[in-house]
């Protein structure tokens, strides 16, 4: 029992020092955010892992989007929860013919860096003999697989930073 309370613990107090909400950014970064993001709404910001990050909603775009800033203010990427309907047609075209039409997928991310990549991330989930495993791949517009992700513990953001 102690075992596991201490578990508890400690992983709380990682939580805790790993993200911090609330966060009050410089007037500069608030002021650089909302002429990149005019029309955004509902913004919460928070530290996170050495970072500054904007979550907020942009109406007709995405209802889960994070703007993420080193601690100097400058901008690094922002992330956009989109449709799948929204992925460009080789992104899908490349994801399908490596796992299936039929493969469902969890859940797509749009990427925008501040050197000017742009990707999208695709989730979902396979079975193995081990279980369920979750897989992120990462692709860019023209379909060419950049990376991937499995059963990852952490959030595979950090490493697009």
């Amino acid at each position: 029992m102690k075992k596991i309370l201490f578990f508890v613990v400690a992983l709380m107090s990682f939580v805790a020092i790993g993200c911090e909400k609330d966060y009050n950014p410089s007037p500069t970064t608030r002021a650089d955010f909302q002429q990149a993001y005019p029309d955004a709404v509902d913004v919460e910001w928070e530290r996170e892992h050495g970072h500054i990050v904007a979550e907020f909603k942009l109406p007709g775009v995405s209802n889960d989007c994070e703007a993420w800033f080193k601690k100097d203010g400058t901008w690094v990427l922002t992330a956009y929860d989109i449709k799948v309907s929204e992925l460009p047609e080789a992104v899908l075209n490349a994801f399908q013919s490596e796992y299936g039409a039929a493969t469902p997928i969890d859940g797509v991310e749009y990427i925008e860096k501040s050197n000017g990549d742009k990707q999208y991330v695709i989730e979902f989930e396979t079975f193995e003999a081990s279980g369920e495993i979750d897989v992120f791949l990462s692709y860019s517009p023209d379909g060419k697989l950049l990376n991937q992700w499995v059963n990852i513990y952490y959030d595979y953001i950090y490493d697009l930073l």
